[in-house]
């Protein structure tokens, strides 16, 4: 079973400009663009590697990019137009059929942590499903896909589907947060090893979960 980007990448080869997110957010109709070329107005922006198969949203960062910076970005990076709301993690299935679609499995709302793109302060169950863009049928053979959105508006797409979507919540526990295990184990959480790092590249990395 594909449970990593990494793993995912190496098994679709003939789907492999999926993993590049700057492809991902030209299709939707983002504002955006790679390293040297500059925003055309003065805003908030999402920066972060074209591909990055490490996962967690490492080296993402939200910059403030004046109309014609190319400064903000570096080379291997894309800048995209920031988008406000709740994110969620959704699972599809395809469906085949007179008209084929995606059918929703499980969605996940997650709480953000505002200073750092990679850490999350929780996930929970939720009962949102925004419909996946048409233009991610071409996906139809990998069956069942993963959409990260905010709100509506798809961000990224994984060929695989999400963690175990069987219980309610999640909550990250980080390195530096193991003193909060006695704490949610009070109200009712257990507590899962699940050790990720991003290849060394996350600064903080996560131990696991408490789950109920």
């Amino acid at each position: 079973m594909i449970e990593q980007d990494d793993q995912a990448y190496l098994k679709y080869k003939r789907y492999r400009k999926w993993f590049n997110k700057l492809y991902v957010s030209e299709i939707l109709g983002y504002d955006c663009g790679p390293s040297g070329i500059a925003p055309t107005k003065s805003g908030k922006y999402v920066v972060r590697p074209i591909y990055n198969l490490s996962g967690m949203g490492v080296c993402a960062e939200v910059k403030e990019i004046e109309a014609g910076d190319i400064s903000k970005t570096p080379p291997g990076y894309f800048w995209c137009e920031f988008f406000e709301g709740n994110q969620y993690s959704v699972d599809y299935e395809f469906i085949h059929g007179l008209v084929g679609e995606w059918r929703p499995l499980s969605c996940y709302r997650g709480v953000k942590n505002e200073t750092n793109l990679s850490k999350f302060t929780s996930w929970h169950k939720d009962d949102y499903y925004p419909d996946a863009p048409r233009q991610f049928n071409e996906l139809s053979e990998v069956r069942i896909i993963n959409i990260e959105f905010i709100e509506d508006k798809p961000i990224e797409v994984h060929l695989r589907k999400s963690p175990d979507s069987k219980c309610e919540d999640f909550v990250p526990i980080w390195s530096e947060d193991q003193e909060t295990l006695d704490f949610f184990t009070e109200l009712g959480y257990t507590y899962i090893e699940s050790y990720e790092d991003a290849d060394g590249f996350l600064e903080t990395p996560r131990l696991g979960f408490m789950i109920r």
